[in-house]
């Protein structure tokens, strides 16, 4: 089997993650027990977890010309990245103040910094990555100008597009119509107009791909033109549950690459998703390809 070639366009972050018993209220102060800085950002979450799992990575981002940009990209380097279409702009680099309770719940604030200036002129200028690659993996981290020229350009090279819409915003319906795989959690499902009383069917029917709707512990469901299926979630004691959504979308995406059919790769999504959890930080709970694969033959 040749290597998977992914190529993923987003956004890079440094994480800045506070750890306490309880996340505050508005106005209230409490005290952590934990901080740590570690690598992060949608884009380059999904893009280490394709990584990890044995897939040839391609990257489009953006980073600022300070001490966390200089500090992600000798990372990525040394993590097999390729970082050819990562440029430098006078700007901070993007953070995420990031806040985990003891139950491993979480809540985010994104400063996007030189995500910003990632624009639909630097996805032209790097067409030779979009003509190599198997699959292009989108997140809504960047501006969505760029997000929209990212899909044209799978398109036109006849590339299938897995977009993870989150943060989630409005998109026009002629960008959804021409995603091959939407992938969403329950709450960005709805408020992209699904409706969990019709098994989400509004919002794939605004697709002309599948609809993968992630539902943390209670698995995933999703929609093709075969219809609605369900799949459970594996059962793990969560310690973190900051890059789940990343892990199975880089899972998904190098599965996909891989040639494997929908419920085997969701499997092998849903597999990576569950080891992530059971480890703290974003980038540092990514599971290696071997450990989805020892997972997966324990839960045969």
């Amino acid at each position: 089997m040749k290597t998977p070639h992914v190529l993923v366009i987003g956004s890079i972050n440094m994480d800045l993650v506070c750890y306490s018993d309880r996340i505050p209220h508005v106005g209230e102060t409490v005290m952590g027990s934990r901080f740590t800085t570690v690598p992060g950002g949608k884009g380059a979450n999904q893009a280490m977890a394709a990584s990890r799992l044995g897939a040839q990575v391609s990257f489009i981002g953006a980073v600022g010309k300070d001490s966390y940009g200089r500090e992600m990209l000798q990372y990525f380097q040394n993590n097999r990245l390729q970082t050819t279409y990562i440029k430098e702009v006078d700007d901070s680099t993007g953070v995420a103040l990031i806040n985990v309770d003891a139950a491993g719940n979480n809540q985010i604030v994104v400063v996007p910094g030189a995500n910003y200036r990632l624009g639909p002129a630097d996805l032209e200028a790097a067409q030779e990555a979009f003509a190599g690659c198997d699959v292009v993996v989108l997140q809504l981290e960047v501006p969505l100008e760029t997000v929209g020229k990212a899909i044209e350009l799978g398109k036109r090279f006849g590339k299938p597009v897995i977009l993870n819409p989150a943060p989630v915003q409005s998109l026009p319906e002629e960008w959804l119509s021409q995603v091959d795989y939407l992938v969403p959690n329950e709450h960005e499902a709805l408020l992209l107009g699904g409706e969990p009383e019709d098994g989400f069917e509004k919002l794939f029917h605004k697709i002309n791909g599948t609809l993968i709707v992630t539902l943390g512990d209670k698995g995933l469901l999703f929609i093709d033109e075969e219809g609605s299926r369900s799949q459970s979630a594996f059962e793990v004691k969560p310690v973190d549950t900051t890059a789940a959504g990343d892990a199975f979308v880089g899972g998904f995406s190098v599965a996909l690459a891989e040639g494997r059919p929908i419920s085997e790769a969701l499997r092998f999504a849903s597999a990576t998703a569950a080891l992530s959890v059971t480890h703290s930080g974003a980038q540092t709970s990514l599971p290696h390809r071997n450990e989805v694969l020892e997972f997966l033959e324990e839960h045969t």
